[in-house]
This record gives structure tokens, C-alpha cells and sequence, in this order.
């Protein structure tokens, strides 16, 4: 086997681990979104950091040059890109998770405003009804 192929394999096998590990980390970040435990998300965030860093250089160099993973053969190629499909979609199911949550935060947000500006206690906007002007005299 020549050592471009070599190095084809060497690279589409890494973009598969780097899929596979970054699919787990979605995979684990949605499960916790979904029991509603966003908190404990930031403990996975470095490991996910580092991984998609790693994951965006080499599809860079992929895109920059095609051919330097045309000798990994057909099987690697398409493992790679059932994984794709695969942390695509987890992707996605995060992305509508991350939405639902944001839409359902500023819901509350906006009945608490809301509430708080019905109140009739002084100092949240409203005035109380029949309630005279405060006037401050300097020389009482």
C-alpha cells in the first residue's frame, strides 16, 4: 500500500473518531437538556472545545484538497459519512432543544414582567390608585 493511501486512511479515520466522540458528547449534552439539567453541560464543554476544534482543522484540509483521502477506499468513506448523517442530526435535535428552552426562558421572562408591572405596590411602576403626590419640602 503506497503511503498517500496510508495517510488517506490515517486521516478519514480520524475524522471518524473525532465524529463518533463529538456525536457522544450531543448525544450526552441532549440527554441532560432534555431532563432539564442544563447546568451540568459545562463540565462537558472543554472535551467538546478541543474536539471540534480538532474535528473543523481536518475537515478544512479535506475541503482543501479532496484527494488527500481519495485512497482511504469506498468503505471508510462511507462509514465516514453514515457517522456524519448520524452527529448531523444529534446536531440538529440540539439545536431544537436549545430553541424550545430559550423560547420557554423568555415566556417566563416576559409573564413575570409582565405581573410585576400589574402590582400596585409602590416602586414597580404603577401608581396607586387615589394615592396623592409625595411632595418633598426642604424646610419641613
Amino acid at each position: 500500500m503506497s503511503e498517500a493511501a496510508l495517510d488517506a486512511i490515517t486521516r478519514v479515520k480520524t475524522l471518524i473518531a473525532l465524529t463518533e466522540e463529538l456525536t457522544e458528547i450531543i448525544t450526552e449534552e441532549n440527554a441532560l437538556l432534555e431532563a432539564r439539567r442544563p447546568r451540568e453541560l459545562a463540565a462537558l464543554q472543554p472535551d467538546k472545545a478541543r474536539l471540534a476544534a480538532a474535528y473543523a482543522q481536518s475537515i478544512r484540509q479535506v475541503a482543501a484538497d479532496r484527494a488527500c483521502v481519495s485512497g482511504a477506499g469506498d468503505g471508510l468513506i462511507e462509514q465516514l459519512r453514515e457517522l456524519t448523517k448520524t452527529f448531523e442530526a444529534r446536531a440538529q435535535h440540539q439545536r431544537a432543544l436549545i430553541t424550545g428552552a430559550r423560547a420557554a426562558s423568555e415566556s417566563v421572562m416576559k409573564a413575570i414582567a409582565e405581573e410585576a408591572a400589574k402590582t400596585s405596590e409602590p416602586g414597580y411602576g404603577a401608581k396607586r390608585a387615589g394615592a396623592a403626590p409625595l411632595i418633598l419640602d426642604s424646610k419641613a
